[in-house]
């Protein structure tokens, strides 16, 4: 009686073993959300970071039809575009068990970077105050050289037309120094410097060359803005 007990749960314990073995060893369940995730970890491994941006990766929805799906094995990411991607790119999400489905899945790449943008609106001839400014990110195609990205640069300033809020300051739209402003004369080299008070007979912006009046000479010469009171000349 021992011997058929025991011949039965041998035969018992073998039966379980065939099922378990037939059992996948590794099986999930991918949510749509879960496979944009590994699309987006997949073009963040393969892009190059600009130290003066921010990265900003983000997956299209996908179908909301589109149900949960299981493999029996790791799933395989792979693009048929070469690293570095440019602003979209179409990442492939694959199953490789019997069930053999794959998942398209497309990928928006942004570099934002920091730039200068109005919190209200501001008529012409306003003078820019701190408070009237933020710094906000702005996708790289939206960023012009014209743009600047120091509030403390731009206070001061007068706004030569209406800019409408949360929108880019530029320097078309303004001018540090503006025809008929009083600014400081700084003349000289290495060895010496001198100032005096002059009159702005044209519009500027730092770096730019506009006529100034000086006030105890009255002769007219060019300068170098260099702040929104002063201009520079070399001597």
């Amino acid at each position: 009686m021992s011997l058929l007990k025991n011949t039965i749960a041998v035969q018992f314990f073998l039966i379980l073993a065939y099922f378990l073995a037939k059992q996948p060893v590794y099986a999930q369940n991918y949510e749509p959300v879960k496979i944009q995730e590994l699309a987006i970890k997949y073009v963040q491994a393969h892009s190059t970071q600009d130290p003066k941006g921010v990265l900003n990766i983000s997956a299209l929805p996908l179908d909301t039809r589109i149900p949960s799906r299981q493999c029996q094995s790791p799933l395989k990411v792979s693009s048929k575009a070469s690293p570095p991607f440019n602003r979209q790119v179409t990442v492939q999400v694959r199953c490789t068990d019997k069930k053999n489905w794959v998942q398209f899945v497309h990928v928006k790449i942004e570099t934002l970077y920091p730039v200068i943008v109005t919190t209200q609106q501001l008529d012409k001839g306003t003078v820019l105050q701190a408070e009237d400014m933020k710094v906000a990110m702005r996708p790289k195609h939206f960023v012009r050289a014209s743009n600047i990205d120091s509030i403390d640069m731009l206070v001061g300033s007068k706004t030569k037309r209406r800019i409408q809020a949360d929108k880019a300051i530029n320097l078309r739209q303004i001018c540090m120094i503006c025809k008929g402003d009083s600014v400081i004369i700084f003349a000289g080299n290495e060895h010496f410097a001198i100032k005096t008070q002059g009159i702005a007979l044209q519009d500027g912006n730092i770096g730019e060359q506009i006529r100034v009046k000086n006030v105890k000479s009255g002769k007219t010469i060019r300068a170098r803005v260099k702040d929104v009171d002063s201009v520079a000349v070399n001597i």
